[in-house]
């Protein structure tokens, strides 16, 4: 018996812990006659998970991947009596909603017969009693819940004024996450009554501050600069929590598209700053389209355009890096002299010069792309720049001083012109016996190329050829639309290549997913983080294909 009432807990406390929860925030903030007289309850947060019949199926698309298309039957007969007096087709969820004064909510259940449900727990020490208004007490492990049943639903709460002003029919509310997640929770910030939200801000703010006392050794120009910037971020921090309408949070299994992902989104309240940057980005174009390549091993892509207004915050924290990567400088030992650190310091002033000029012509557009093979490996990575000019700068200033090193191989400069773009090439040789060579044969080839208003950086085994088409790609395209940002993986092609370099212990095992991911996942071998425009808003999702999904589960079975 001991085991069971353990056993009881997970399904039991999930509701006492929501409803405590609430309990313990809105206890001292509310009374029942605020409860019971406000002229209108605003949602502040939902929670909502999909029905039972949806976990069902998620169950067997799971099951699909393992090879048991399912599952779900294996385990259902074991619930079936614990479910009878549910209501197996719609979602449930949470309710938190406040009048600006006071705050109620309550744990939202569908139901058919809700003393069926709570009867089914009997074994598991819960008990239930009628109360007054037609309320029902359900009591279990010393905890009290307070739970009323209308329109086929149950709610839940530790208080019974909590259950005053709830919407007649919540699975409308839960629908608006449910469609798209099997897990949603979101948060309404701007229900959230201003006082709160200033008590919000300044514990935030106070935890941030603690952070900013002297360290031991610090410098006080090194603190002040560290303090300016942790500022600077709070203030950020104040004008996110007053500007940023909703938030949501999803997980989803999709079985019919055959995959996962965990959503991110936010809308911002209109006119405000934050509202004025998603505008700038809501239809974003690149002028390098040829990093977009889907199907390479690694992809990443990104053209957004940077306000106006984030600049100077930007300079600052920028000021503020360049001062600690100078004071690295001065105390890094393998630099021979005082003369080589003042080179190394130019060196990285010029680099940081070319990079604030970009991001003051408003623009950061570029990408990179990784193509990779037992045999081969090529990099290319670039975009649009500022100065060009200071980066040709910096690098021949490193060059400069490795040169004083005596297997440095130099630097063979404009070795190669392609469009606007004139390359310097450094040629590394790697020594017999290497497994790099496998990859790159016997020497690396590095190019660094720089145009009128563009860098790039390329190297492996084709590297010319490649940077190339991705210049000559992007000249083809201009203004193509894309996302704000993209990165993807292609977990086939990385699988393949690290297998091949394998330890005799873990080959076989690597081998295995990695034929996996070539005969049966169609080319959906992806993970892939997108950053997408909605309406005043943006989306950050992590999408997971199903060829990932089955190697993950073939990963943990060979675990075992």
């Amino acid at each position: 018996m001991y085991r069971r009432a353990t056993h009881l807990s997970l399904a039991q406390t999930m509701a006492l812990a929501a409803c405590t929860m609430i309990a313990a925030w809105a206890s001292p903030l509310v009374t029942p006659v605020q409860a019971q007289t406000s002229p209108e309850m605003k949602p502040l947060a939902i929670v909502a998970l999909a029905g039972y019949d949806s976990l069902l199926a998620d169950a067997n698309f799971i099951g699909t991947l393992m090879g048991n298309p399912q599952l779900s039957q294996q385990f259902e007969p074991m619930l079936m009596g614990f479910t009878q007096g549910l209501d197996k087709t719609k979602p449930l969820g949470l309710i938190v909603q406040s009048d600006g004064m006071g705050f109620s909510g309550a744990l939202c259940i569908p139901v058919t017969d809700l003393k069926q449900l709570v009867t089914n727990l009997q074994m598991f020490g819960v008990t239930s009693e009628d109360a007054e208004d037609g309320m029902l007490m359900i009591s279990a492990s010393g905890q009290q819940l307070y739970a009323i049943e209308k329109n086929g639903w149950a709610f839940l709460s530790m208080m019974p004024q909590f259950l005053e002003g709830l919407p007649d029919n919540p699975g409308e509310t839960f629908t608006t996450l449910t469609e798209e997640y099997d897990l949603g929770i979101r948060a309404y910030a701007q229900n959230i009554p201003q006082p709160y939200r200033e008590m919000l801000v300044q514990q935030l703010q106070q935890g941030m501050e603690q952070g900013l006392q002297k360290i031991p050794n610090e410098t006080d120009e090194a603190y002040q600069v560290r303090k300016n910037v942790a500022l600077a971020q709070i203030e950020q921090l104040k004008r996110l929590v007053n500007e940023v309408d909703e938030a949501t949070l999803g997980f989803a299994l999709d079985g019919d598209q055959q995959r996962a992902y965990f959503d991110f989104v936010y809308t911002a309240v209109a006119g405000s700053q934050l509202a004025d940057q998603i505008e700038l980005n809501s239809n974003p174009t690149t002028n390098y389209a040829g990093f977009f390549q889907p199907d390479a091993a690694m992809m990443a892509s990104f053209a957004s355009k940077i306000a106006e207004a984030d600049l100077a915050q930007i300079d600052q924290m920028f000021n503020a890096l360049h001062q600690q990567i100078e004071k690295a400088i001065d105390e890094e030992t393998d630099l021979p002299s005082d003369e080589a650190r003042a080179v190394m310091k130019s060196a990285v002033s010029d680099f940081m010069d070319s990079f604030i000029a970009t991001l003051k012509a408003g623009a950061f557009d570029g990408g990179a792309v990784l193509n990779m093979s037992p045999e081969s490996l090529t990099f290319v990575a670039g975009g649009f720049n500022g100065d060009p000019a200071k980066v040709e700068s910096g690098l021949k200033k490193l060059v400069e001083l490795a040169k004083e090193e005596p297997k440095f191989p130099g630097v063979e400069w404009n070795a190669a012109t392609h469009a606007d773009v004139n390359f310097h090439r450094l040629t590394v040789p790697i020594p017999e016996g290497e497994e790099a060579r496998q990859l790159f044969g016997d020497h690396l080839n590095v190019l660094v190329g720089i145009g009128n208003d563009s860098v790039y950086l390329a190297l492996g085994r084709d590297a010319m050829e490649a940077v190339k088409n991705v210049i000559d790609t992007s000249a083809a395209e201009p203004g193509k639309e894309v996302p704000p940002s993209e990165i993807t993986f292609s977990l086939g092609q990385i699988v393949t290549v690290v297998a091949a370099f394998a330890d005799e212990k873990d080959k076989p095992n690597l081998e295995m997913v990695a034929n996996m991911l070539s005969s049966e996942a169609n080319a959906r071998d992806h993970v892939r983080m997108v950053v997408q425009p909605i309406e005043n808003g943006a989306r950050s999702r992590i999408e997971i294909e199903e060829g990932v999904l089955r190697a993950a589960i073939m990963m943990g079975q060979m675990a075992q």
